[in-house]
This record gives C-alpha cells, structure tokens and sequence, in this order.
C-alpha cells in the first residue's frame, strides 16, 4: 500500500543534517548529509531524467506492529539500460547496530519495487563517499557558469589536433600567457562537468588528469 503523494519531488531534468541542495534545476530538501551526497551524485548523472526524494509510503510488519517505511530517493535512468532506482541512505554503523529493525522495512521495500519493476539498493558511505563523490562536488560548480564559446572553441579545436592529453600541457598548448590559460580553466572545467571533454572521475582531479574529447 502506497501512503500518500512525494514530499520532495524534482521533475524530468529539471534538473543527523537537513537542509536544501540546489540542483541544475531548483533545489530539493535533504535529511542528512549523506543522503544529500547521494543527491547530487544523482543530479550529476546525465542519465538520470527525474529525481523524487521521499517518493513513496508502504506499511509493513515489525515487532507485531504495522509500522510505515519512506525510501529516500527513487531515480529513473535512461539510456542503454534504462531503470528505476529506490534508494535508502544509512551509515554502516547504524546498519550494524539497527540490523534487526531495518531488515523488516527493507524487505518490504525490496517486494515493493520488485512488483513495479524498480531496484531497491541500501548504500552507505562506503558506497557513496568515493574520489568520484569529491570531482562530483567539485566539477557541480562550473555547470551554471556563463559559456564562453571562444575560449571553448579554442580548446576544443587544441584537443583534438593533441588527442587525449594532460589538462595542464592543453592549457600550455593552447595559451602562451599564464593569463590566458587562467581565464580558461573554468571553461575547460565546465566542458568536463557537461561531458563535452572526457576524464577518469574514478580518481582525484588534478591538472594532471588526462582529458580527451567525447564522441
């Protein structure tokens, strides 16, 4: 049984703490930091076309009880492998000292999404709290920068004459003055944030990361 309507909702690519983090587009309210981590891994993510934070209410037994259980955050992905995600966000030492409690709601929500063909996943910081998680934050910034197309151009037309390269030696191929190839990190940054240049997320960004252009 489905109790009640999304608390949070983010719509199709509109893109112990609480708050409110913004996203490409409007904003969504968190109950931890991290769930809120999870958020923006999630907003981040070009193949994911709607967000729901809180998306749902199912009742379940536990301790003899009817108890209610709400799922932090539903993500539909499209692509190759189009999916819908439920996720729930816990740190792994409240996993391990609440197991028992936790086991009854996550069975639920598991035959729950099983029946409407979704994933229920249970993450924690060992899942969540990776390098990725810290170029996520950091390459988030240069999304909503101003295009500056020159700079873009001149980078770009550079990229693809060196082939994949250093971040640092496109800058210095690009450029002759320290100013210019100051003015153009950001736009380098923002082109890597919307995935018009590749780089390995996998590990900690640095002037030295290899970039390479997208197909």
């Amino acid at each position: 049984m489905i109790g009640g309507t999304p608390e949070r909702l983010l719509g199709v690519r509109s893109r112990g703490l609480s708050g409110r983090v913004s996203l490409q587009d409007g904003a969504v309210g968190f109950e931890s930091s991290l769930e809120q981590d999870l958020i923006e891994l999630l907003d981040f993510d070009a193949r994911v076309t709607e967000l729901l934070v809180q998306p749902f209410s199912i009742y379940h037994e536990e301790d003899g009880k009817r108890r209610r259980y709400t799922p932090d955050v539903r993500a539909t992905f499209v692509g190759d492998r189009p999916e819908v995600v439920v996720y729930e966000v816990k740190y792994q030492e409240e996993l391990r000292a609440d197991w028992d409690k936790f086991r009854a709601r996550f069975g639920a929500a598991y035959r729950h999404c099983r029946n409407h063909g979704w994933r229920f996943k249970v993450l924690t910081e060992k899942h969540i709290r990776t390098p990725y998680l810290g170029n996520v934050k950091f390459l988030r910034r240069f999304h909503r920068l101003a295009e500056q197309e020159l700079i873009s151009e001149q980078l770009l037309y550079t990229l693809r004459a060196t082939g994949p390269t250093k971040v640092q030696a496109l800058l210095s191929a690009t450029y002759q003055s320290s100013e210019s190839r100051l003015r153009a990190i950001p736009s380098l940054w923002k082109m890597v944030a919307d995935g018009r240049v590749g780089c390995d997320l996998t590990v900690p960004l640095t002037m030295a990361s290899t970039i390479w252009m997208e197909s």
